[in-house]
């Protein structure tokens, strides 16, 4: 066999290839595609708590949840709204601010500031602006209409933490604590709400929120998660030749039996970079998280979380190129002693692995005014 009849052999079997798949993938139904907020509306008529997985650090997933509760249908048949970027401990002050009440910076920001999930943070501008749009929202509703925000992590005095055997305890009441929430505030009452919170406690390797949850109040709940794309360009591109007439924002779903979840796992595509995936298999079974059996169930969980291909739709925001990091709340670097205290806990209580300093000059220089491409995975 001749070199030139080799290599039209590899190319033909190829193209087999690429036709059975584009063959499996149309003979799977169409999911539906609706514009974002008519999506999210639509899986509300069918389960009383829709999740929008946060992809933290997309800025336009952040930009979505302050357009979502600005339209009046949010308001009218919905009207909560449980968020993980802020802390219990500080319901009140929400509750004043929200109202219309003047509330000063200061006590306002422990709204996002004294929660035992970010540390810092969470800084990200998107979700301060959420909580205004939600108090600009309520401007024009009376009070017995107005939305509500329930802040979801469980109450914390940093003042108090001096060290990661302090702070230890407070992460392990994160889920609970959400549950508590919207069991006893939501569904008791008979009502609907959707919860904003990251992607890693739906899916993934520690994703003991969705179970605890599933197994507490089965049946109740829909999932929503951003698509940020794959890290090759050339199979974003296939994603997008289905993607072409898709609006955007747009929720498209279901993903189970349809060629979305195809999409979801284009064979030779990655949503992880290589030194990730390989660092993930050679991970010892005794480092494995709780309830992980293999460093192979590891990266299956994680790559789940990463694509989407286990949530009941997805959120389209867009070509994944055209996808910027939310820039930071400019608070962190030019009150000093709101940066000092970040810094403080960064350096006491973080746990080891994650523990270390607040640099200052990097922050300032990664909020930049040009809009920097999307670089987190999730």
């Amino acid at each position: 066999m001749t070199t030139l009849t080799k290599i039209m052999l590899i190319l033909a079997i190829a193209s087999a290839a690429t036709s059975r798949s584009r063959g499996q993938s149309e003979a799977k139904p169409a999911p539906h595609v609706r514009s974002a907020i008519d999506g999210v509306l639509e899986l509300f008529e069918k389960t009383p708590i829709v999740v929008l997985c946060d992809h933290h650090g997309l800025a336009q997933e952040e930009a979505f949840f302050s357009s979502l509760v600005r339209d009046p249908r949010f308001a009218e048949t919905i009207g909560n709204v449980v968020v993980e970027f802020g802390g219990e401990s500080s319901q009140s002050v929400i509750d004043r601010y929200v109202a219309g009440e003047d509330v000063p910076m200061n006590q306002l920001r422990r709204v996002w500031t004294e929660t035992p999930g970010w540390v810092p943070g969470p800084t990200r501008l998107g979700y301060i602006n959420f909580f205004a749009n939600v108090r600009a929202a309520n401007v024009a509703l009376p009070a017995e209409r107005r939305l509500k925000i329930w802040l979801g992590e469980p109450k914390i005095d940093w003042s108090k933490i001096n060290s990661f055997q302090d702070f230890e305890p407070f992460i392990d009441k994160r889920d609970d604590n959400y549950i508590r929430i919207i069991g006893d505030e939501i569904l008791k009452k008979h009502k609907k709400a959707l919860l904003i919170i990251g992607t890693g406690h739906i899916f993934g390797d520690t994703a003991l929120f969705r179970a605890k949850f599933d197994q507490a109040y089965p049946n109740t709940l829909a999932t929503v998660a951003a698509f940020a794309g794959y890290r090759e360009s050339d199979c974003n591109k296939r994603f997008l030749a289905r993607a072409k007439d898709w609006p955007v924002p747009a929720v498209v779903g279901p993903v189970a039996g349809t060629w979305l979840k195809f999409l979801l796992q284009l064979p030779g595509c990655n949503f992880l970079p290589a030194d990730m995936i390989a660092n993930m298999k050679a991970t010892p079974a005794g480092q494995l998280p709780p309830g992980v059996s293999s460093a192979e169930e590891l990266l299956q969980r994680v790559v789940s979380m990463a694509s989407g291909d286990e949530a009941d739709a997805i959120l389209y925001l867009g070509p994944p190129d055209t996808l910027t990091e939310s820039p930071f709340d400019p608070a962190i670097y030019l009150d000093s002693d709101y940066f000092k205290e970040e810094d403080r806990r960064m350096r006491c209580c973080t746990p080891p692995h994650l523990g270390g300093k607040l640099d200052w000059d990097r922050i300032l220089q990664q909020n930049t005014v040009v809009p920097r491409k999307l670089q987190s995975v999730f």
